[in-house]
């Protein structure tokens, strides 16, 4: 059986996020093909959810590299090593006090990935340990998924064909946080220019970059000369006819704040249609599924009433049934997972166009796009004020999802990749 290492800034599992799920879904077929090996970082308390997926993949190799606390020379090495970057934010906080005026500027000056995009969100030792698991076998394949680990092409041996798995295209999403911005800067446009390029140049050196959208695919043939393109949407197991649906006078988000365009979403929602929403329709909640930390949920709930911040659910299904599922996604590449998911449950989205970007879903048929404030309320208030509306685009979606990204034509396509 052909051999082939997967390596990942983390574990494909517990199934918590889009990334998660994205890999696991591929890996746990690849694992029947391949004789499988699997690299990530992990702290000693993920220890419970690697046991749990060693059950789940009993014939995978596991290679964790466990994070442990750095010492007083490992932090200042990883300064050195990184260097660039603080240089980079250093500047850029001075940019950013003289010209951050709104509340969007000063979320986006915390978050925003100008400053991260040509470092590693990884302990240096991952490297060694990486070049180790290299020289235990003989990998036919080494694939190498997100933006944190876009470099590791040139410690793979030219015996094995190198693929990167690109499931955010880094520059796509910096380019929508600067057009965010209240104002303009030289400074952050040449960082943005040096990260795009930085960017470009390191998949060049991979023999195939699989992207999980046709749009950026499109995105990449641009500038991309050397490297195969391919796009392999995640296939997820459409259900048969979702559950039946009758809307409940409830909104749900989900999504964890610790992923930049899941928070900027949910605030410019929270701040720019919540309140409008909720005067028109009193009845009106609004449940906001995933880890978000005390802080945030203290501001929100200190400004905003009848929102309600549930954490881990453990039933995501009795959460979302006879709700509206809203995406409010405004920066990022790639897909959104949690789409297909509220599709399979027969529950009605609305999106931004950035938010559907990459899926096959059309407004007005399968679900409502709206990209300002006004436009997101109005697609909104139409499912709520419908008898049928919701029931109509959920049973559309669910139809689309069936047809044009079924299960198998999708696993067959990331198969053939490896052909």
């Amino acid at each position: 059986m052909r051999k082939i290492l997967i390596v990942t800034p983390y574990m494909p599992f517990p199934l918590n996020s889009g990334g998660r799920i994205a890999q696991f879904e591929f890996d746990n077929e690849l694992r029947h093909h391949f004789d499988m090996t699997i690299a990530f970082t992990m702290k000693a308390a993920d220890q419970k959810d690697l046991e749990q997926l060693k059950i789940l993949w009993p014939n995978v190799k596991f290679k964790p590299y466990l994070i442990t606390e750095q010492s007083l020379s490992g932090k200042f090495s990883s300064v050195l090593f990184r260097f660039s970057e603080f240089l980079n934010r250093l500047i850029g906080k001075g940019v950013f006090s003289a010209f951050c005026k709104t509340n969007l500027d000063r979320l986006l000056k915390l978050n925003t990935t100008l400053f991260r995009s040509k470092s590693f969100g990884f302990p240096r030792g991952f490297i060694d340990h990486f070049r180790n698991v290299l020289l235990e076998n003989n990998f036919e394949f080494v694939q190498v998924e997100f933006h944190q680990l876009i470099s590791f092409a040139k410690y793979i041996p030219r015996s094995s064909y190198r693929i990167f798995v690109h499931h955010e295209l880094r520059f796509v999403r910096e380019k929508r946080e600067l057009d965010l911005f209240s104002f303009q800067s030289a400074f952050l446009n040449r960082v943005y220019k040096r990260n795009k390029s930085f960017e470009l140049s390191a998949l060049e050196k991979y023999d195939m970059v699989c992207t999980l959208s046709e749009v950026d695919k499109v995105i990449l043939e641009k500038d991309l000369k050397k490297a195969r393109l391919v796009s392999s949407p995640v296939p997820i197991k459409a259900l048969g006819t979702g559950m039946d649906y009758s809307f409940d006078h409830k909104l749900v988000f989900l999504g964890g704040e610790d992923h930049f365009p899941n928070k900027e979403g949910l605030d410019w929602f929270l701040r720019n249609c919540w309140t409008g929403l909720k005067s028109n329709y009193p009845k009106l909640e609004l449940m906001v599924i995933g880890k978000w930390h005390q802080s945030s949920i203290t501001e929100y709930e200190a400004q905003l009433g009848s929102v309600n911040f549930m954490g881990y659910v453990e039933d995501l299904s009795a959460v979302l049934a006879n709700s509206i599922f809203i995406v409010p996604i405004r920066i990022g590449s790639g897909i959104r997972m949690k789409i297909i998911e509220a599709v399979n449950m027969g529950i009605p989205f609305v999106s931004t166009e950035v938010g559907v970007e990459g899926l096959c879903f059309k407004n007005g048929k399968d679900c409502l796009i709206g990209n300002t404030a006004q436009e997101f309320c109005s697609s909104i208030a139409k499912l709520i004020e419908s008898d049928d509306l919701g029931s109509r685009l959920s049973k559309n979606a669910l139809n689309t999802l069936n047809e044009e990204n079924s299960y198998e034509k999708l696993m067959d396509k990331r198969l053939a990749i490896y052909n």
